[in-house]
């Protein structure tokens, strides 16, 4: 007699929930994430690294580093890297909890924890250098 008709209710449970993780965390893969209360936890623990941009309404130069996080996110998709950003007027919880004094502030997590970040605005070249670095560290 085969097992290959045989279907283990909880194991397709967990199977169902892996799934759904997997399409989640796919969905945000290549674009730049609003996040707050309710999701940014998650979010930085969903990736290996995530790069996460702390901005503001009336900051000029966030707006400068806007498109260049944008094309970051889409470029480097396949690699796996999370890529979201935090309104720090309406989330000054967060940003405080990361000591964010300035803006933009674009702090880079691995696993979770914050291990390098930027002050304001700079060239893409700054910030690919230092994602790939923590990527491959």
């Amino acid at each position: 007699m085969s097992n290959e008709n045989v279907k283990d209710p909880e194991l397709e449970k967990i199977l169902a929930k892996k799934a759904n993780e997997l399409a989640k965390k796919a969905s945000m893969l290549g674009r730049l994430v609003e996040l707050n209360r309710s999701n940014f936890d998650e979010f930085i623990k969903s990736f290996k690294v995530t790069v996460v941009d702390f901005w503001a309404p009336w900051c000029a130069p966030c707006f400068m580093l806007e498109p260049i996080l944008k094309k970051l996110a889409a470029d480097l998709a396949n690699y796996g890297v999370g890529f979201g950003r935090v309104n720090a007027d309406e989330e000054p919880e967060i940003a405080a909890r990361y000591y964010v004094m300035s803006l933009p502030t674009v702090i880079i997590f691995k696993e979770g924890d914050p291990v390098d970040e930027v002050i304001g605005v700079a060239p893409r070249k700054v910030f690919e250098s230092k994602i790939m670095r923590v990527l491959n560290s």
